[in-house]
């Protein structure tokens, strides 16, 4: 059976809100840390991986805020192989900031997620306290990276049903 065009307009039009909506809030978040830290992200290729990894965060998010407690296996799938091609990237900005002794020495994230719902909750507040105005570069990086490490949570959740096809759909979900 065929899509109706309407449809595929339809998505098409979403896809380019998606993509706006995470340009959108990767500048936003992007800019507002650049202009935080002062110089610890002055080269290109410093500022690259600040921005890769805060694409990878922001995409993460939007697909928590699209698809509920109960996100579709192939959306799960699809977004864990995204946070999957910012591992490198991550790494690095970790490495990157583990020079800032304040906030970060402090870097805490949540350990006990156990299930899909719980890790949304978690994941969703954390990028709230990303996203808040007031906050100094080492609180910004301190909670971006605990988002990253949620991201992380969430891969290896999603990992047993990308390698066995037997598994049931919801069962990384419990």
């Amino acid at each position: 059976m065929e899509k109706q065009p309407h449809a595929e307009v339809k998505l098409h039009k979403k896809l380019q809100e998606d993509v706006a909506y995470v340009k959108e809030k990767t500048q936003e978040i992007e800019s507002r840390i650049v202009a935080a830290t002062e110089e610890l992200f002055e080269s290109a290729k410093e500022r690259e991986l600040l921005h890769i990894s805060i694409r990878v965060s922001c995409e993460f998010q939007k697909f928590l805020l699209d698809f509920g407690d109960s996100p579709p296996q192939d959306e799960a799938e699809y977004v864990a192989d995204t946070i999957r091609s910012g591992l490198d990237w991550f790494y690095l900005l970790a490495f990157h900031c583990h020079g800032i002794r304040d906030d970060l020495a402090t870097w805490r994230f949540e350990r006990q997620v156990s299930n899909f719902p719980k890790l949304r909750d978690a994941c969703l507040r954390r990028f709230e306290m990303l996203c808040q105005p007031s906050g100094t570069a080492s609180e910004m990086l301190a909670s971006l990276l605990a988002f990253v490490h949620l991201e992380l949570v969430f891969m290896a959740q999603v990992f047993p049903s990308i390698v066995d096809s037997n598994l049931k759909a919801d069962q990384w979900q419990t």
